[in-house]
């Protein structure tokens, strides 16, 4: 698998693969809507629509492209002088122009779909029939500006990138599939773009009816709770986007919650290095570690709740001190008060993508990801001593 495959599980905030893709019957596109959800679960979906996941892919909007519109803003300029590209509004649409001033040639295609949620950045697709490609220009959140789509070469014009559908497996609740004449998958009309409740509990249709026509049942018939299933199974939700690149054994899209994950994927073999970014083999890494081989019970849900959104530090090292003692910390005399502001920064540190490739005119860069190999790692403790003490 070449790099760029990883294209929009690297930039956004699990591993993109084409993958063997078996002859099979379309995927069933989700039909029942968060809004439906909301009805008896009102607290839990109102904290889940502001996470990365229930974002993480919408229609091409204002409200949902993080990228600058305004002239002075709109530009992606490259290594060739004559070569940039324009990112342009016309009513309520959106658009990126490649101009090609020493060939006299420019193309626009419109912004249809949005893949990310904005936190670490963004990518862009556009429909041609049936047939989704990603867009050259993508947005880099912590540089707050347009960037060149991971793996596309700095100075190219590139409008022929398609997405395969297990990219938007791990990006969308679910895309109708169907196949051509020639037996290869195109995407239908019927999609679920986010990932909704019915990714991680199953179809709703039959809990939706059944609780409208038996308001007074509290019992939760007809749909999954992860939380029930077996250690495997619980991890294999979130394996299915976080375990890194794996060769599909059935159609995009087949995949059920509380299904063994190495029917529908093939087997990681245990001889992969995993990637250290969140769409690299996270499954993978807190496997290797010891927390995870000394807590027999400990899941991804140990220390996540996805139903909310986490972006302080202090308040999930409470996760670890529940196992560990900071009195016991071998530095607790000169650590001091940052035991539990840099707990996490100091065990699951930001590492450079080893997936990922932006190119620049200037160079190429890998972006950092927080690694879920937990572990000790001396020179970034040190070099988090050596700074005032702040979580971040």
């Amino acid at each position: 698998m070449k790099p760029w495959h990883f294209l929009l599980l690297a930039l956004v905030a699990g591993g993109c693969n084409a993958g063997s893709e078996r002859p099979g019957p379309a995927a069933q596109v989700s039909t029942v809507p968060i809004a439906s959800c909301r009805a008896c679960h009102a607290a839990i979906v109102d904290r889940y629509l502001g996470t990365a996941h229930a974002n993480t892919s919408a229609p091409g909007t204002a409200a949902s492209i993080k990228g600058s519109f305004a002239p002075g803003h709109n530009t992606l300029k490259t290594g060739r002088p004559n070569l940039s590209f324009r990112m342009d509004q016309r009513d309520q649409s959106f658009y990126q122009t490649a101009v090609d001033a020493e060939q006299t040639l420019s193309r626009t295609e419109r912004i249809d779909l949005v893949i990310g949620s904005g936190r670490k950045g963004q990518s862009y697709l556009f429909w041609k029939q049936q047939i989704l490609v990603q867009l050259p220009v993508s947005y880099l959140t912590g540089l707050d500006q347009w960037i060149n789509s991971p793996g596309y070469q700095d100075g190219s014009v590139d409008f022929t990138r398609v997405i395969p559908p297990r990219c938007l497996e791990c990006h969308s609740t679910s895309f109708g599939l169907e196949r051509d004449a020639g037996g290869a998958l195109r995407y239908a009309a019927q999609y679920t773009l986010g990932i909704t409740c019915e990714k991680c509990h199953g179809s709703a249709t039959k809990h939706v009816e059944y609780q409208a026509s038996h308001p007074d049942d509290k019992t939760p018939n007809f749909i999954l709770n992860p939380v029930k299933f077996s250690r495997d199974r619980q991890l294999d939700n979130c394996a299915l986007c976080h375990s890194g690149p794996r060769r599909l054994r059935l159609p995009p899209f087949s995949y059920r919650p509380g299904e063994p994950l190495d029917s529908f994927l093939v087997a990681q073999t245990g001889n992969e290095n995993p990637n250290p970014d969140v769409h690299g083999d996270q499954i993978g890494l807190l496997r290797r570690t010891k927390c995870f081989r000394s807590s027999p019970a400990m899941t991804c849900s140990t220390c996540h709740n996805v139903h909310t959104e986490e972006r302080d530090l202090v308040a999930m090292a409470q996760k670890c001190v529940s196992c560990h003692q900071p009195a016991q910390h071998p530095n607790q005399a000169s650590i001091g008060a940052r035991m539990l502001t840099q707990c996490v920064n100091c065990h699951m540190p930001d590492q450079p993508s080893s997936a990922l490739t932006i190119n620049t005119p200037k160079g190429h860069f890998a972006p950092a990801y927080r690694s879920h190999a937990i572990a000790i790692y001396p020179a970034v403790a040190a070099a988090i001593l050596r700074r005032p003490s702040r979580a971040k």
